[in-house]
């Protein structure tokens, strides 16, 4: 019971922080979202220390929050598309710091220090964007993007419970069913097409796709940290949120959904 419980309110806790700051201004939406990368960032790093690898922490943070801050400057007008090109001698330069660290699995540990600058912070810097798809900030595409997630992880999950057999990919997350699959897409183009009537700002064809696409790659991103959690030999990524896990446990789905999302909306516009 008080697992429930501690599961219930840190739930509730962060769905409550996640749509004020995307609904209150832009402002709370970026700097919310850059301390989910900041702390999705150092589980990552926890996790790669598990495999035996020694990636740079401060490079993960220093890269990530580069790449964050300055699409947010880009998406918003404020920085011109030519001071990103500071940002790019950075990648580089990690490399080099490599030369004076004098550790073993020296290529696995460069690559573990960019993985998560590509596995979270570039999706969270393209998220910033679908804030400003239309000109100035919008709440309605990103928190769009979050509801689809939340119905498609919270549908998947009870078909599952209820109705689950065949499983997905028993090797790495024996809980997911195709049952629980088909109900959570189900769900959330059913929310497609409650938004449209709500927020006719897309078309149906768009709102049911970005559904699907959603969906899709969330369930294949829950699968990936799986994948990465079993090869490290843990349950979970982090301890912040009772009964959750870590912050990269709860997002992982969504940071995974956000690349297919940003593609298909910036090519259509």
């Amino acid at each position: 019971m008080k697992n429930f419980l501690e599961r219930a309110l840190s739930g509730i806790l962060i769905s409550v922080l996640t749509v004020l700051s995307i609904v209150w201004h832009e402002l709370s939406f970026g700097f919310f979202y850059m301390l989910i990368l900041v702390m999705c960032v150092i589980e990552y790093y926890q996790l790669s220390r598990k495999l035996h690898v020694r990636p740079v922490l401060a490079w993960q943070l220093v890269l990530s929050i580069f790449l964050f801050a300055g699409a947010w400057g880009l998406f918003a007008g404020i920085v011109p598309p030519n001071a990103l090109s500071l940002i790019i001698p950075l990648f580089f330069i990690a490399f080099i710091s490599e030369l004076y660290r004098r550790k073993k699995r020296v290529v696995q540990n460069i690559a573990f220090t960019f993985l998560p600058v590509i596995h979270v912070a570039l999706p969270l810097a393209l998220f910033i964007g679908l804030g400003y798809i239309n000109g100035p900030y919008d709440y309605r595409p990103v928190l769009a993007v979050v509801l689809f997630t939340w119905t498609n992880d919270t549908f998947a999950y009870i078909v599952g419970v209820l109705a689950g057999k065949n499983k997905i990919a028993p090797k790495i997350s024996p809980k997911k069913t195709w049952e629980g699959f088909a109900g959570g897409l189900l769900a959330t183009i059913g929310l497609g097409f409650v938004l449209f009537h709500f927020w006719p700002m897309f078309s149906l064809m768009i709102w049911l796709t970005v559904a699907v696409l959603v969906s899709l790659a969330a369930t294949l991103g829950d699968l990936v940290e799986s994948m990465f959690k079993r090869s490290a030999g843990v349950k979970d990524s982090g301890r912040v949120l009772p009964g959750h896990g870590g912050v990269l446990d709860r997002f992982d789905g969504f940071v995974f959904a956000i690349p297919f999302v940003f593609s298909y909306l910036y090519l259509i516009n």
